[in-house]
């Protein structure tokens, strides 16, 4: 993948990397600490289990002004990592992948990062709105990931 832009946040949490991983890895609760996030289900399911390689799971937005997203599970590596591509739903994007890693800290302590690298076509009207798109992406992952820790250090 030729990125063209890149998005990088993480937050240490004290829950064991098992019970982070339960969270992440189990995307139709995904809305319940990813505030945008109206709904996700699986359209296709995955492999060796629904949420594996291979599953494509489509995400809706509670706001208009998001578009649903089809995303393609590359990578399933329990407990420690899952990655996906964006496959369809995205104005103008040649190129993405996702990574969701959680690393095991010890002591019950984990670190979760989500990594984000976008290639997007040069000839698109969506361009005028890419800063804006990354901003707000950005944000939205930073609260994600705060109100998950939030969640499961209560």
């Amino acid at each position: 993948m030729s990125k063209t832009h890149e998005i990088r946040v993480s937050t240490e949490i004290s829950a064991p990397q098992s019970t982070v991983w339960a969270r992440v890895s189990n995307y139709v609760d995904s809305p319940s600490w990813i505030e945008p996030v109206q709904k996700v289900t699986l359209d296709k399911t995955g492999t060796p289990s629904a949420n594996g390689v291979g599953a494509v799971r489509v995400l809706e937005f509670k706001s208009a002004k998001w578009p649903t997203v089809y995303e393609k599970i590359t990578v399933f590596n329990a407990p420690s990592a899952f990655h996906y591509t964006v496959i369809k739903g995205m104005p103008g994007l040649k190129d993405s992948l996702g990574k969701v890693i959680v690393e095991d800290l010890g002591d019950g302590r984990s670190r979760l990062r989500w990594e984000a690298d976008f290639e997007f076509s040069r000839l698109h009207p969506f361009n005028l709105l890419v800063p804006r798109f990354l901003r707000e992406f950005e944000e939205t992952l930073t609260n994600a990931l705060a109100e998950l820790k939030r969640q499961l250090e209560s």
